[in-house]
């Protein structure tokens, strides 16, 4: 059975405007953090026995500000304590800007075997708007400095949506991408989360996202934009050259199991009778860092996955990938009455037991598949 693990480190230079996530701008306590990662693993790793290791992903925060020994540290433990796979991916994240060509060598020694850069965008007066460090320069100087080092394997992120922003912005964002070389494109649509700067904003009457309309149409000539440059989406948010696609991800959207290590961070496995079981760590580093170190790392959340909500999961996930979902009994027993509704009104697709969005439900995805669980049986 096939597994990855995600290791989340906090730290970060700055917290953008839009970020919800766990992050903390207080100065990195390296081995500090890693003593914590190091215990945890060793506490949570029983619950995975057995399990094969396709991918670990560092994320964050900003796990490009780790030192590389340390990470190096983290994935030699994994090694010893679980069977990697040969090829596993291997993922950290990284702003432009904060990286240099030593870092990156480093990072390749300790074991890292693709990147993911946060550029977010190529326009210095979007990523102001952003809240971010880096300008446009930084991040061509970072993504010709990966490939230098050796890196085959990288991905970019770009973001659209900010009030103000043409289609054809969006669109150049992505094909500058492209013509930096990237092999691998995750767009994300802004959202405003209510906990962040950009919430506080909202609330205060602002108008910080173009419309409707203009979103659906920048989704459009966004993986128009991939498509035509040879990296064809395959995810909602996700876009590969063939051979690029990101293992790690593919992981979240087809049921598969994540060890979770690290503040804040996610995890699911699976139990028996068609269950799982979803946790999350505490978002404090203090007290996360002392139940690990104790040997005893808690749950913030811990929930049961039952067998009905785990197929739903299995059903929302995977009709985010492109190729769809394979569909077996138990799925059409469930989903299959709606699922024939959407197919009438050019929704979905239904083809030799696989059902996927089309490109006109691909648009309205979360209506989709809202429809979908609403209707079953």
């Amino acid at each position: 059975m096939i597994a990855g693990i995600y290791i989340h480190f906090p730290y970060c230079s700055r917290r953008c405007p839009y970020c919800d996530f766990t992050v903390t701008v207080k100065s990195v306590e390296h081995d500090v953090y890693l003593a914590g990662v190091l215990a945890e693993l060793e506490a949570r790793a029983p619950d995975f026995a057995g399990r094969e290791m396709v991918s670990i992903y560092f994320g964050g925060g900003t796990p490009g500000l780790w030192r590389p020994d340390c990470i190096g540290a983290v994935i030699d433990a994994i090694g010893r304590r679980f069977t990697v796979r040969a090829d596993a991916e291997v993922t950290v994240e990284c702003n432009p800007g904060e990286v240099d060509s030593a870092h990156l060598f480093g990072l390749r020694a300790a074991g890292v075997n693709r990147i993911s850069l946060g550029c977010q965008s190529f326009d210095d007066g979007w990523l102001t708007t952003l809240g971010r460090t880096h300008d446009a320069a930084a991040s061509a100087q970072a993504i010709d400095a990966i490939q230098r080092v050796g890196f085959t394997r990288f991905s970019v992120d770009v973001m659209h949506g900010m009030q103000g922003q043409s289609i054809d912005a969006a669109c150049a964002d992505v094909q500058r991408a492209l013509d930096l070389g990237a092999q691998h494109v995750s767009t994300y649509q802004l959202t405003i989360e209510p906990r962040t700067a950009f919430g506080s904003r909202a609330r205060r009457g602002e108008t910080l996202l173009v419309d409707e309309d203009a979103l659906l149409a920048m989704f459009t000539c966004v993986r128009d934009t991939l498509r035509a440059g040879g990296v064809p989406p395959y995810e909602v948010s996700s876009a590969a050259a063939p051979g690029h696609e990101a293992v790690h991800n593919r992981l979240y959207w087809t049921d598969a199991e994540y060890l979770a290590l690290g503040v804040g961070a996610h995890g699911y496995r699976h139990t028996a009778g068609e269950q799982g079981v979803r946790w999350s760590n505490p978002a404090g580093i203090p007290g996360w860092h002392a139940a690990a170190i104790a040997g005893t790392p808690r749950d913030a959340e811990h929930r049961i996955v039952d067998a009905d909500e785990r197929l739903e999961d299995r059903v929302m996930c995977g009709l985010r990938l492109d190729a769809g979902i394979e569909v077996d009994a138990a799925i059409d027993a469930r989903f299959g009455r709606a699922a024939r509704v959407l197919a009438g009104r050019d929704l979905m697709t239904i083809d030799a037991g696989r059902w996927a969005a089309t490109d006109r439900g691909r648009l309205m995805l979360d209506r989709v598949v809202l429809e979908l669980i609403s209707l079953d049986g």
